[in-house]
């Protein structure tokens, strides 16, 4: 399995044209952005979800279906890779994920760790897969709470085969993007945890890709264009 190691500090990142490659979070693209206002929060502890939600056309849970959890201290670790088709699967009941108010107002999602919700040493130590609905080629957040740990990050096609797993290093509260080799629209989910002491949130999830138009509305469009091509054909008689 093809690893990279990455940090934080964008000027010490490689030229070397990797399958991900991480890059500013001002240079994405996209314009899609997860804000987890959508969703119920509070002061921490915040609200724990025990199932799949979703929240801007994107799936969230503990892991994929095949991924295997482990534990590392108050620490989610995941393993292995996904079984077929990209597949959601929660976690324990309060050991699954979690949405809270960062003390700004703004919500803000973490995992929970094995100590269980609403146990403080819990927020954060948990693992986070997500799932779009449509391939992007490109993502990026804003890290909460962090202090110098690492993320390790997987990033899947919808049939489950592995991209590319990279960590991120000397995490700090900032924006990170990601971006797919080549513009590739192929990145269906992306599973990560974190080994940050006292854990990490995730703000402001960006992508590129918000859907594709239905075959009807593509018959439409083409039709519309047919007429509006004819009419000015029929003018310049």
């Amino acid at each position: 399995m093809k690893k990279t190691i990455l940090t934080g500090v964008m000027v010490a990142v490689s030229s070397f044209a990797a399958p991900i490659n991480l890059v500013p979070y001002a240079n994405l693209t996209g314009t899609q952005v997860i804000t987890f206002e959508d969703v119920a929060g509070g002061g921490p502890p915040g609200t724990s979800y025990d199932g799949i939600f979703e929240s801007g056309n994107t799936g969230f849970a503990e892991r994929f279906v095949g991924q295997t959890l482990g534990i590392n201290g108050l620490t989610d670790v995941l393993s292995g890779v996904p079984i077929g088709s990209l597949a959601l699967q929660a976690g324990a009941s309060g050991q699954n994920l979690n949405v809270f108010d960062d003390g700004t107002g703004l919500n803000v999602l973490n995992g929970l760790g094995p100590a269980g919700f609403p146990n403080f040493d819990a927020l954060g130590e948990g693992a986070i897969a997500l799932l779009f609905d449509f391939d992007q080629s490109e993502f990026g957040f804003r890290v909460v709470g962090a202090d110098g740990g690492s993320a390790f990050l997987s990033f899947f096609r919808r049939n489950g085969t592995l991209i590319e797993s990279i960590a991120v290093s000397n995490l700090s509260d900032l924006f990170y993007g990601f971006s797919r080799d080549g513009g590739l629209h192929d990145i269906a989910g992306i599973s990560l945890y974190s080994n940050d002491d006292g854990g990490i949130a995730f703000d402001d999830l960006r992508y590129n890709v918000a859907g594709v138009p239905e075959p009807g509305t593509i018959a439409l469009l083409s039709l519309g264009l047919g007429a509006l091509a004819f009419r000015r054909c029929f003018l310049k008689r």
